[in-house]
């Protein structure tokens, strides 16, 4: 099981798009408005994704999941994840060996009836076992590939077809 680092993120590579960007530093405005526009839809549908995988108990997680697009003319980067401190280990799962804290465990605990005196067997179990990963932002990244590459089939599409009005 990988370790959850203390934050994570999710990036996928377009082979070559690091090399159009630094082609077309000089480029008209609306290419960076096209290349924002794919970027944004593209991170949309892999919260949109993520969100419908997402584990829900209070749909707290759920809800944490954003998105943000890096702010370059020509963005060339998207985050999307969740919020909550505990999302890292719905993801990655929890190696076995380190107790959570009983305090965190007890909201949890007292929505499912269990007795908050429970906490600390409970994160003693966690610790002996470890927690699975559920790992819903990969996985919703993968169910969002095809309409990611819908998306940017729409966007070279039209960025082609804006550059051919301009030069032609």
């Amino acid at each position: 099981m990988p370790q959850a680092p203390k934050e994570f993120q999710f990036t996928t590579h377009l082979v070559g798009f690091d090399k159009l960007t630094r082609a077309f530093r000089s480029s008209p405005h609306w290419l960076g408005e096209e290349v924002s526009k794919g970027m944004k839809q593209s991170a949309l549908a892999v919260q949109r994704e993520s969100a419908m995988l997402a584990p829900v108990d209070t749909g707290r997680l759920r809800a944490s999941i954003t998105t943000e697009i890096d702010g370059a003319v020509i963005p060339q980067w998207a985050k999307i994840g969740p919020s909550v401190k505990y999302g890292r280990y719905v993801e990655f799962g929890r190696k076995p060996g380190r107790m959570p804290p009983s305090a965190a465990l007890i909201p949890w605990l007292k929505r499912h009836g269990i007795p908050a005196s429970a906490a600390f067997v409970v994160a003693r179990a966690i610790a002996k076992r470890g927690i699975k990963p559920k790992p819903f932002m990969q996985d919703g990244l993968k169910a969002a590939g095809r309409s990611i590459d819908r998306i940017w089939g729409r966007t070279s599409r039209a960025i082609e077809l804006r550059w051919g009005n301009q030069n032609g």
